[in-house]
């Protein structure tokens, strides 16, 4: 409501600006939208390859993009934010089929109780939460997702919490957003009953932190010993000739290599943690 309406850009000049990053040497670029998933262009554009004179929706959007970024050398592409109401089916099996889509999905769940997931007006349960995650990782191998999530909304109960902590576990998130409830003028959620004092918010708030970090530390351990395509970010910050890349899965990994090969992919072996951050071989 804060935000006003979405509108949904014209898909060639998403074209367009994609050919142009690619002029630029840009190797992964990140499909943005407040909800990527709601996308839906009902204008006509013939120059995208296609007639688009009927509704394009985000599944087809991604087919478009990945058949470009393909033809123009662009390694990887993302999206964010996908809000779980509106992730198909049908994005899933393009995911499984565009290798050139990253490994990765930021699913905001926001919370694990029914509750106050209606409360929110989320418009799912931790159930449909759940069985999404489940045919997400059924279709995409090695897919890795991260999330957002809200503690002390209005009303929230220990047992309410407890249902988070618990959907945090079944679905080992690679790391989160996470914040407290903080009133917000022009939103529905200022006038709730049931407001908590900041103590207990920033109380849950750090068992949710805690929580969090050791799913990650558990999930990053599973990678070790295998290998993993990254592209090269930046000189690491810590070590002079070791570089700082990215997997597609999200995760940082650091490695020795020359300045020379910022912007290139890599085939990296992980090897050890340090942290957040993989250490590494190139294989």
């Amino acid at each position: 409501y804060v935000r006003g309406r979405e509108i949904s850009r014209d898909p060639v000049s998403i074209l367009a600006e994609l050919k142009t990053m690619a002029e630029r040497g840009v190797r992964e670029v990140t499909l943005l939208g407040q909800n990527v998933n709601s996308y839906r262009y009902e204008g006509r554009a013939v120059d995208a390859g296609a007639d688009l004179s009927a509704a394009l929706r985000f599944p087809g959007l991604l087919k478009l993009v990945a058949a470009e970024a393909k033809s123009l050398g662009i390694g990887r592409i993302r999206f964010v934010s996908s809000h779980p109401k509106d992730l198909s089916d049908e994005t899933i099996e393009v995911m499984a089929q565009e290798p050139v889509l990253a490994r990765h999905v930021h699913l905001c769940v926001q919370h694990g109780s029914d509750r106050v997931l209606a409360a929110m007006n989320r418009r799912y349960t931790a159930a449909d939460y759940l069985a999404l995650v489940e045919r997400m990782k059924a279709h995409i191998p090695e897919l890795s997702l991260s999330t957002d999530i809200l503690v002390g909304f209005p009303g929230e109960t220990e047992e309410d919490l407890e249902a988070t902590f618990e959907l945090m576990r079944r679905v080992r998130f690679a790391y989160a957003y996470m914040y407290y409830f903080n009133p917000r003028e022009g939103t529905a959620a200022v006038k709730l009953p049931g407001a908590l004092p900041d103590a207990v918010k920033k109380e849950r708030l750090a068992r949710v932190i805690v929580l969090q970090k050791e799913i990650t530390r558990d999930l990053m351990k599973s990678y070790l010993g295998k290998s993993a395509e990254v592209l090269v970010e930046d000189r690491s910050k810590k070590k002079e000739g070791e570089l700082l890349a990215r997997t597609d899965q999200d995760m940082m990994v650091v490695f020795p290599g020359d300045a020379s090969r910022i912007g290139s992919f890599a085939r990296v072996r992980l090897e050890s943690l340090r942290g957040a951050t993989f250490r590494g071989q190139e294989v």
